[in-house]
């Protein structure tokens, strides 16, 4: 099994390389990039095999409207696996690994973009069970949501805009 790890700065090209690879398109580590530059991330993590980068996930600030304001969230992206690897649990190591340390760090609230099946072993479910939206209609049904503590989303309702960061993203 993989070692999951957090990112070193000086694997970043590396984990660029990860990107492009496994999406086929330079989106993905444009958006990683603009991250990285904005101060966001929560949490940026690696799956490593003997020296080789398996699998990469990062977890960043997003604001939400809530009832007082602007509440805080994360949002869960990019995650990527090497295609020779997925299937392997290596994608679910690093998104287990990644909740908890949102949840250590006490943050309230995850959102992510992704299959409802696959994220449902991490607990999550639609936003819009919370009376959350996506500023992307067309793609609600892989919008989703969840809580890290309990009642993170009461009071909260409206559409969940990502930041520029995440604007190149289909």
């Amino acid at each position: 099994m993989a070692l999951i790890r957090p990112e070193q700065p000086q694997e970043f090209d590396r984990v660029t390389a990860l990107l492009r690879t496994a999406f086929r398109r330079e989106a993905e580590a444009r958006l990683v990039d603009r991250l990285r530059a904005s101060g966001k991330i929560v949490s940026a993590l690696v799956a490593e095999d003997k020296g080789h980068l398996l699998g990469h996930v990062m977890f960043s600030k997003i604001a939400v409207p809530g009832a007082a304001g602007q509440a805080n969230a994360i949002a869960l992206a990019p995650l990527t696996v090497m295609p020779a690897f997925q299937r392997l649990g290596v994608g679910s190591a690093l998104v287990s690994a990644g909740l908890e340390t949102c949840r250590s760090q006490r943050q309230p609230r995850v959102f992510v973009y992704g299959d409802p099946v696959y994220y449902a072993r991490f607990g999550f479910t639609a936003a819009a069970r919370f009376g959350l939206k996506s500023a992307a209609p067309e793609v609600e049904k892989y919008f989703l949501a969840m809580e890290l503590e309990p009642r993170a989303f009461a009071g909260m309702s409206g559409t969940i805009r990502y930041g520029h960061e995440f604007d190149d993203l289909e």
